[in-house]
């Protein structure tokens, strides 16, 4: 599958912002589902909704309507289409703070 634009254009801006202590985007497993705490939750919720994705509650629970609007960002941009909140819907997001590992 061909990776989309805002996916490759999200991807260059991710790659330019890293700290230099933070492990290099080109390292990072894009399917693995990092454990993210609710104020991470919480900020991913944030950017979907202001992207046009209502993921229900700024709660920081990864409920259904959070799980529905990642699956809609997701199926939109091309993506793997999981509901979750794995590496490549970060960088998507432009949440490189939150990606990383399992």
């Amino acid at each position: 599958m061909k990776p989309s634009i805002a996916l490759v254009v999200a991807f260059l801006s991710v790659a330019a912002a890293l700290p230099s202590y933070a492990q290099p985007v080109s390292q990072l497993d894009v399917n693995a589902i990092p454990k993210i705490d609710s104020d991470g939750i919480r900020k991913v919720q944030v950017i979907l909704r202001q992207r046009g994705f209502p993921a229900g509650p700024f709660d920081g629970v990864a409920g259904p309507l959070t799980k529905a609007a990642v699956r809609a960002f997701q199926v939109k941009y091309g993506m793997k289409t999981s509901g979750e909140i794995d590496n490549q819907l970060l960088l998507a997001l432009g949440a490189v703070d939150l990606a990383g590992a399992e």
